[in-house]
């Protein structure tokens, strides 16, 4: 499975990791889906992992993409532990 990092609001990944969220919207997805992502928010790192899935339905909001099997962690992890110096500005692909 693909494995990639995405950028996220602190509140995002919240009602992500909560179950109140369901989808997250990208302008432009992933090209390699279904895939695992791990949340990355800004200043604080990495908060938890889900798995994306095929967009749904195009919104306002840009693609949706459904959200499953997600998990938070008990402390944030450093984005060093995924070869990266700073959070993506959308998502990047894991090797």
């Amino acid at each position: 499975m693909t494995r990639l990092v995405l950028a996220t609001s602190a509140e995002s990944a919240d009602a992500i990791l909560d179950g109140a969220r369901t989808t997250d919207h990208r302008t432009r997805p992933p090209k390699r889906l279904p895939a695992r992502a791990y949340l990355a928010v800004p200043k604080i790192g990495v908060v938890g992992e889900c798995e994306l899935g095929e967009p749904e339905r195009r919104t306002e909001d840009g693609w949706a993409l459904p959200v499953s099997n997600v998990k938070r962690y008990a402390r944030p992890r450093s984005l060093g532990r995924f070869g990266l110096a700073k959070t993506p500005r959308s998502f990047v692909y894991l090797e």
